[in-house]
Formats: structure tokens, sequence, C-alpha cells
């Protein structure tokens, strides 16, 4: 392609749309519709003031923007009052995924040390003949043998408990420790350390404590006030026909555990998913889901197609991208080279999402470079493309396919 072409008639220094839109690079500054930010803002204020989760689905088809608004708009957002945030991609179905996705996140040995830095402070100390206290590394380095650690995560366990109150269980207490102190050995986590058992970081039957535990520990050791999980393709799993009897049960305690969690704590849970997902997931546990969307409060964020007005908004977002240079500063915020009656072409619902808009985009002008086509790029160029990418007649069908 020619770059000179671009810069002289499209005042653009390249083409700023992915081509593959599925992939797009979500950043925090991404073009949010102010309505959606509108609802997230109300909800926020309705559930932090209220009884219940901290908790509310958002629905949408694919390409509809769950992704981007998880990244690009609720992290920020969040973290902007001062909660942590943690992305899940297609979680399974099991707490122990949740739990093992969480925790590499954090990391094995960032996270024992900032919960170790929170414990020292109460901790005896006992033959340190240094005149400065001792690291993280050079505690673990003394912990050769099975009885040091043991004694040690005896010990923070006592601390975990009675100073932190991170958790009342003494086995969780205990665990949590062991975490802490064969982090010299063990410096990450595997998938195995959080399938509940004897060799497991998680006790039999105490998934929902251990998970209970972990959230306190992030809100104390990381000085925030809460953790928002915002969970993404939950639609992967939601489906009865994809699952076994026993992998719905599973979902279902899972999404239960987490609602309950955030029921007490500061736990804040954001869980996007397909509408299909959404009304299978209603119909296999209808008071579940009740609890999940605050019945009369009705906290559930359902992602509409764009109006054409926020359609034209996204393409001046995307334009911009490639517009950052002073030659070009006359032409942000246009939609140039695109016509200003783009609208035309904008009728159809299933093209208004975020992602077939980003593909129309980047095909659109990738096509009008190689053929040099003048701008403004005419309505019946656009059109044409849009037909080829999106057939009216089986539009729906084949985004339906994709889901």
């Amino acid at each position: 392609m020619s770059e000179s072409f671009m810069k002289e008639k499209y005042m653009l220094s390249r083409n700023p749309f992915p081509p593959a839109a599925s992939g797009i690079h979500v950043e925090r500054n991404i073009y949010i519709p102010p309505k959606w930010k509108e609802k997230i803002g109300e909800y926020y204020e309705t559930l932090r003031h209220g009884e219940g989760a901290k908790a509310f689905p958002i629905v949408g088809e694919y390409g509809s923007g769950k992704t981007v608004l998880l990244k690009g708009y609720l992290k920020d957002f969040f973290e902007k009052k001062n909660i942590k945030t943690i992305y899940f991609e297609n979680p399974g179905v099991k707490l122990y995924d949740l739990a093992n996705t969480l925790m590499r996140t954090l990391g094995r040995y960032e996270f024992s040390k900032a919960l170790w830095e929170r414990c020292k402070e109460y901790l005896a100390v006992r033959g340190q003949k240094s005149l400065f206290p001792m690291s993280f590394s050079d505690v673990l380095s003394t912990l050769k043998t099975k009885t040091d650690r043991e004694w040690k995560a005896q010990e923070l366990s006592d601390v975990i408990i009675n100073k932190l109150n991170l958790t009342d269980d003494e086995e969780v207490a205990y665990k949590l420790s062991l975490m802490i102190v064969e982090t010299a050995s063990k410096p990450y986590f595997s998938y195995r350390d959080f399938v509940a058992g004897r060799k497991s970081y998680v006790a039999e039957k105490e998934e929902p404590k251990y998970f209970k535990a972990v959230i306190n520990a992030i809100i104390k050791t990381y000085g925030v006030d809460g953790v928002a999980f915002l969970i993404d393709e939950f639609e992967e799993i939601a489906f009865p026909k994809r699952m076994t009897r026993k992998q719905t049960y599973e979902y279902l305690s899972t999404l239960r555990s987490l609602i309950e969690i955030s029921e007490r704590e500061n736990l804040w849970i954001i869980a996007a998913m397909a509408p299909e997902a959404a009304e299978e997931t209603e119909k296999m546990n209808p008071a579940l889901w009740q609890r999940f969307t605050h019945q009369e409060k009705e906290t559930l964020l359902t992602l509409e197609p764009f109006t054409v007005e926020e359609s034209k908004e996204l393409i001046k977002w995307w334009l911009n991208r490639a517009r950052e240079e002073d030659d070009f500063k006359d032409y942000r915020g246009s939609l140039f080279p695109f016509p200003s009656n783009i609208e035309e072409v904008l009728k159809r619902p299933e093209i208004r999402l975020p992602r077939p808009l980003v593909r129309i985009g980047f095909f659109t002008l990738a096509r009008a470079e190689k053929e040099k086509v003048k701008a403004p790029i005419s309505i019946d160029f656009i059109e044409r493309i849009i037909n080829e990418l999106y057939p009216p007649e089986t539009t729906k069908e084949s985004e339906n396919g994709r889901e």
C-alpha cells in the first residue's frame, strides 16, 4: 500500500482500523457511548450503598463491545475508585479455575511477598543479629527444612487470623501461610495448587472460605478498598448443550459462591455474556439470576446496537488515531475521507456494532487506497464493501454462528 496516497488524499498517516477486529488492542480511552457510562455509574452507586451482591451482568451479541467495555472502560472506572481489577477471559466452570487465574495474575512471589510484608510487623524476632530487618528473600533462605517451614507457617497462620483478620478458619489460614513459606522452593503457581485437596493450597470443601480470605488479603496487602472481577466470555461455558450435568452444577455453584462472597466482602463481579447465555443461566436457576440482577433494581446492562450518531463517533475515534501529526490536525474529529452522509449506509442495526464497524472501516480504506478512490469515498463504494462483508440476507445468521 502507498503511504503517500493515504497521507495526501485521505489525510491519514496509516489505516487506523485493525484488520482483525476480534484482536483489537483495547485502550483505556477508547470510545464508549455515554449511555453505557451513565448506566454503569448508576449501578455502582446503587450497589455500593445497598444490600446484596455488588455484581451485574453485561449482555451483548458477538461484536457488541463486551470486551472493550470490560478492559477499556471498567478497568479504569474501578481503579479510579481504588478498587483493584482482575480480568478473566473465558474462565472454567469451577471456582478453582478462577482461583488459578487470579493467583497467576497476581504472581506467586509478588503476592507472597506482599502478604509477608503485612505479617512481619506482628512476628516475633528470633535470633536476628543484623542491624536491619530481614528481607523476604532472606527469610525464605532460612527455611531450609520441612520443620522450619511448618513452624513458620504456623506462626504466620496465627497472624493471619488474629492480627490481619483475613479469615477465622485455621485450615484456610494455614494454607495461605504455606503458600508464603514454600515460595523459595516453588516461586510459581501450578494449576494443581488450587484443586482442593491435601497437597493443594485450597482445603477440601473450603473453596469459598479460601477465596474470601484471598480477597481480604488483596485488599490489605495492596492497600485498596476492594477488588473487581471482570469476567469475559461466560458465553463459552453457559450452554447446557455444551456441558454435562456436573459441569452445569459446577458453573452455577461457582456463580453462587462469587455472589455470596460479593454480598459480604467488597468484591465486585462484572460478567460479560451473550444473550443466550444469560437466558440459559436464568432458566437453570431463576433465584440466582435475580440475586445477580437485583430484581426490581434491574442491574443488567444490555449492549444494544449503536445509534447512527454513536457509530459516527466510533469511526471518528479510530480516524483520530492516524491524525496525531500536526499535518493532519485540521481533520481531527472529522469523518473524512468517509462522506458526511455516511448514515445512509448505517441503517442496518446489525452492522452498528463495534466489531462490524471496525471491519468495515478497515476494508473500506484498504480497498479505496488500492483502487485510488478519490475522497470523500462514495456511499456506493462503502455500501459495496458492507454487502460483501455482511450480506443483508445472511448477516444475522452468520454472526450468530460465530458467537
